[in-house]
């Protein structure tokens, strides 16, 4: 509006001195000069939001890169996760079962080559110290693991100890033929350790 003012300005003075062509020349250089100074101020007012602009964009683009590599790190980590779990599962079900063959072994041994009724004592001894010796390298095996602050190791039960060793003797002293005695030693320890080892993994994981 400061502009058009001067015009008229301008136009009503030339009008009392100077001829209409006078006049129209005059204006159009003052209009032309206005328009290049707003055409300048235009662009530098571009420049100056031009920064700000690519700032924004540049932050966006960082903002959604970082969310990329979230999702990204997020599918690492749960992926990791996944397989530090399926092999510690692994673990408990490998240790549990050499746990059971080495009793199992045993049992079958006094049951085939022992006479179980004049080393009753001894065999008693020798089982109960088998187990226990078995049980504690479990009981080693498995501390070294932990999983969300839990050491597996702290959910195994020494109840166990006397438990295991009362089944067997039960059976090694049950009066059948040993191939019966052996095939029961045999379901009886599948029966139980599968237990103790779905026990663990239940506690630790759920």
């Amino acid at each position: 509006m400061d502009e058009l003012q001067t015009v008229n300005q301008i136009v009503g003075e030339a009008v009392k001195d100077s001829s209409y062509v006078t006049v129209l020349i005059s204006s159009g250089v003052f209009i032309a000069y206005t328009l290049i100074i707003r055409l300048v101020d235009l662009f530098k007012a571009k420049d100056r939001n031009k920064p700000i602009v690519q700032m924004a964009q540049a932050i966006q683009q960082v903002s959604e890169n970082v969310v990329k590599l979230n999702q990204v790190l997020d599918k690492t980590f749960q992926d990791a996760d996944s397989k530090e779990r399926a092999k510690l599962k692994n673990v408990i079900e490998i240790a549990f079962d050499s746990f059971r063959v080495a009793i199992e072994r045993h049992c079958t041994d006094v049951i085939i080559h022992n006479n179980v009724d004049k080393n009753k004592e001894l065999i008693k001894e020798n089982l109960f110290k088998l187990i226990s010796t078995e049980y504690y390298r479990l009981y080693n095996i498995l501390s070294a693991y932990e999983i969300d602050s839990i050491n597996v190791s702290t959910k195994l039960k020494e109840d166990w100890i006397d438990d295991l060793t009362k089944e067997c003797l039960n059976i090694v002293y049950n009066g059948q033929e040993p191939v019966v005695r052996i095939g029961q030693i045999g379901n009886k320890l599948s029966i139980i350790f599968g237990e103790h080892s779905v026990y663990v993994s239940n506690k630790v994981f759920n």
